[in-house]
């Protein structure tokens, strides 16, 4: 690689750089981009870009994200080296050396969505949890069901001997909500929005503690190793004495995906996980690999985050919590992927703006339709 090249690049990476030194590494970036006349190989042309890209946006932060607080920490397409260049300029250059793409213009606009679900007690009864007043909803058969003022369902069960409760409760999240609940036996579940779980009234005198999801929920089980707690997702099984991990199944994925983040869990009866490990099951056969599992329980964090993730696996997760259809104007030729992270509390628009400022797609919204527009 060319001595000067290496020499500034050293000094962006570093953060030691002066306005001088900046302004030849973005000018570099422009030359790589109009005409790739830098003297370097085609791997050295990505690797210069990539290490000026992201030691200029890691010493920028701060000031960029006093504008957008908790918005994105940056969002760059990872499709080609021509797109994160300009990304590049156009967040770094106070005077464009060419004229940014605009985004759209939107008649109307869509809240994030909130703390809203439906339970269903054992005797069929059904409760609105998302209006109902705090402080006792119901009572059944020794149950006290309380909501708190931030939201959080809460169960506490009374002495029941070993007679314990019979039946099942169902709390279901609809498009559009999210909520929190803790079990009779201590366990904490987070439901993400379009999401069911369902789950004895009481525990007492059962041999393990069994519920049944659809969608997505993040667990904190209490410890007990008398009586396993097992979630019963499709599929899958997983096993767990008292751990923390997020289960992804979702009946429009392909892929029914299991996060670690402490303890162990044992899936089929084949698999056993171990903290930061994620699984994938496709059909009847596991994949494991090693992820950031802050990437995984991100909309529990209130956030979206995307590790190069593809424009139609980031519209799943939009669509369902902002409560949108989804639909495509033209057919893409190639998929984007994007790395970068939007707050969840941003209205729909906040997002779709992060996506087209770094990217040639276009959305325009109709109502809950959103229209994506590709070139």
């Amino acid at each position: 690689m060319n001595k000067d090249v290496k020499e500034v690049l050293d000094k962006i990476s570093s953060g030691n750089y002066n306005p001088e030194e900046e302004a030849i590494a973005k000018l570099w970036l422009h030359q790589l981009h109009q005409n790739d006349e830098a003297g370097l190989s085609e791997k050295e042309l990505h690797e210069v870009s990539d290490q000026m890209w992201l030691s200029l946006e890691r010493n920028k932060k701060q000031s960029w994200n006093h504008k957008y607080r908790k918005s994105v920490v940056y969002m760059a397409a990872a499709a080609s080296l021509a797109l994160i260049v300009g990304v590049g300029l156009y967040f770094n250059q106070q005077q464009p050396l060419s004229k940014p793409i605009q985004s759209g213009a939107y008649t109307n606009d869509i809240p994030a969505g909130s703390n809203k679900a439906y339970l269903t007690l054992a005797n069929g009864k059904k409760l609105v949890l998302t209006n109902s007043a705090n402080g006792k909803l119901a009572e059944e058969a020794g149950i006290k069901i309380t909501k708190t003022a931030d939201g959080q369902l809460v169960y506490t069960v009374a002495d029941q001997g070993e007679k314990g409760i019979a039946g099942y409760n169902r709390i279901e999240t609809p498009r559009g909500g999210q909520y929190q609940l803790n079990l009779p036996d201590g366990t904490k579940i987070w439901l993400n929005s379009a999401s069911s779980l369902k789950y004895p009234v009481s525990f007492a005198a059962l041999k393990e503690r069994r519920v049944e999801l659809s969608g997505e929920a993040y667990f904190e089980v209490a410890k007990d190793k008398i009586h396993p707690f097992i979630v019963k997702s499709g599929r899958q099984q997983v096993q767990v004495l008292g751990t923390h991990f997020d289960v992804n199944a979702y009946p429009d994925e392909q892929l029914i995906k299991t996060t670690l983040l402490e303890g162990s869990v044992k899936l089929n009866e084949q698999v056993i996980l171990k903290p930061g490990e994620q699984s994938s099951l496709t059909g009847e056969k596991f994949s494991v690999k090693q992820v950031n599992v802050n990437d995984a329980i991100d909309w529990k964090n209130g956030e979206f985050v995307f590790t190069n993730e593809s424009l139609t696996s980031i519209l799943k997760k939009v669509s369902r919590w902002y409560d949108v259809e989804i639909k495509y104007v033209h057919t893409p030729v190639s998929v984007p992927t994007f790395t970068g992270s939007v707050s969840r509390s941003e209205n729909i628009s906040g997002v779709l703006k992060m996506l087209e400022e770094t990217s040639n797609v276009r959305f325009s919204i109709e109502g809950r339709l959103i229209n994506i527009i590709t070139k």
